[in-house]
């Protein structure tokens, strides 16, 4: 029991230190870069806060795939390392496993891995969107991996949250579903809301399981169709201001002055 306890909390130490380290060096990459984008291509405030949303709804998405399609890969590397953070739960080597990112290193590498395609595809095509989108991914990281660790070992959450350990506890009882933390967006538009709502899935006939992989297709292309009219009109409407701020500028510099 004494060893059980000694190894506890020398496995929450170290992960407590990982944990703070990687809150820091997600903030550092998305805020750092952001700052340098707004001061080089400053945005309006309404263009920041469409790109903060489209950011914290790509997180959503990624977060999902990730979990979904690379962590649960029993052949790849990653894979490997994530089958611990399930056989370790309840052991007193759990808080070694909890956190999204193993070291700082790997926190960076994933906002690299996101954060070189937007930052491009926003320069290409001008859209600055990169700032507002690399803050909302910071954000999202740091908040989801807080709450996967008080999840896990027993912190508090708030009220809107509380059914966020239930939710995700019952993906450690059936892997299979439920690969967003406390946000679940994407199991929703996949149908992966849960292990009782996935048994019934998997039990329905071909046909209703057709019309409910059409029906979340529908629901994502209408979220994701939202969102590009909402940022299409943030975005065109900052030019058209320009042009009326421009055409005043001009009027008054072509007006004539009155006689002193």
């Amino acid at each position: 029991m004494g060893a059980a306890v000694e190894a506890f909390g020398m496995s929450l130490n170290g992960a407590r230190r990982v944990r703070f380290w990687n809150a820091v060096t997600a903030a550092f990459c998305g805020v750092l870069p952001a700052l340098v984008l707004m001061r080089a291509y400053p945005a309006r405030w309404r263009l920041l806060l469409a790109a903060f949303l489209i950011g914290l709804v790509w997180s959503n998405g990624f977060e999902y795939a990730y979990h979904r399609w690379i962590l649960h890969w029993p052949k790849g590397t990653l894979g490997k390392g994530h089958l611990l953070h399930h056989s370790t739960l309840g052991t007193p080597y759990e808080p070694e496993h909890v956190t999204f990112g193993s070291s700082p290193l790997a926190v960076a590498m994933i906002f690299v891995v996101n954060g070189i395609p937007v930052i491009l595809l926003d320069r290409i095509f001008n859209l600055r969107l990169a700032a507002g989108m690399l803050i909302g991914f910071a954000g999202y990281f740091i908040i989801t991996e807080e709450v996967h660790w008080r999840i896990h070992l027993g912190g508090w959450l708030p009220p809107g949250l509380s059914a966020a350990r239930d939710y995700h506890l019952k993906h450690h009882d059936r892997p299979d579903a439920r690969f967003n933390v406390f946000l679940p967006i994407f199991d929703l538009l996949f149908g992966n809301l849960g292990v009782e709502v996935y048994g019934e899935h998997c039990r329905r006939p071909l046909s209703e399981r057709a019309l409910g992989l059409f029906r979340a297709a529908t629901e994502g292309a209408l979220v994701y169709t939202y969102l590009i009219a909402a940022f299409i009109f943030f975005w065109c409407s900052f030019p058209a201001t320009a042009r009326r701020r421009s055409e005043k500028r001009r009027i008054q510099a072509e007006s004539p002055k009155s006689p002193s």
